[in-house]
């Protein structure tokens, strides 16, 4: 029943891979990646969770499950939560360092940052820890906003059908983290932090104050 959570937390465990990562390198350059990163991701995990409060709010669960069900009634998420939905997709970037928002490995100012004292195998499991938590945010994407395996029609079998379209939406959200770092340059890190704790996190309190008024309204 507290499935949100239960991602959340395991999700979050993460930042100490690369803090402890840069420090145990005895690197001035991979312990200020580290530390950089813990700042960046510690920050993003607010306006993360507070992003997905308004779709928790109109489906009434923290429920995975329940969270589809509501949608296969009714619509997306995305379409009550569009906000939410941007704000989620952007502080995820940042929370899974990926560019613009790739400061813990800035090459130019780090030497490429925590992980510049690692190689072979060790530093092969840094970018599959990266990678792999790319899909974890695009899968949770996909099932808070829009729908999880529910698609418009149905394609062979229903279970199949369910895993063609979920896999459909993980892939469109995997191809925007790519696009993205394709073609926008890194940000500087008081601007990162400028816009985590002056606009993002104003604007995920607003969206849950105005999803709460308009659901204690209609209700």
């Amino acid at each position: 029943n507290i499935g949100v959570l239960y991602v959340f937390a395991a999700t979050s465990l993460g930042v100490y891979g690369i803090v402890l990562g840069g420090w145990a390198s005895n690197n001035k350059y991979s312990l200020l990646g580290g530390i950089r990163s813990s700042a960046q991701v510690i920050s993003y995990e607010l306006a993360l969770g507070m992003a997905v409060i308004g779709v928790i709010i109109i489906t009434g669960s923290l429920n995975l499950t329940d969270i589809v069900n509501f949608q296969a009634a009714h619509v997306p998420n995305i379409l009550w939560q569009p906000l939410g939905f941007v704000l989620y997709c952007i502080a995820a970037i940042a929370e899974v360092n990926r560019a613009p928002f790739d400061l813990a490995e800035a090459e130019q100012e780090l030497v490429a940052g925590y992980h510049i004292e690692y190689s072979s195998f060790r530093f092969a499991m840094f970018f599959m820890a990266e990678y792999i938590n790319m899909i974890t945010v695009s899968a949770f994407a996909a099932t808070l906003f829009l729908g999880g395996p529910v698609g418009p029609f149905t394609i062979v079998t229903p279970w199949l059908s369910g895993l063609i379209w979920f896999t459909i939406k993980v892939v469109i959200l995997l191809f925007m983290f790519i696009w993205i770092r394709a073609t926008l340059p890194r940000v500087r890190y008081d601007r990162l932090m400028t816009l985590g704790w002056r606009w993002l996190l104003p604007l995920a309190l607003l969206n849950i104050v105005a999803t709460g008024a308009v659901v204690a309204l209609t209700a």
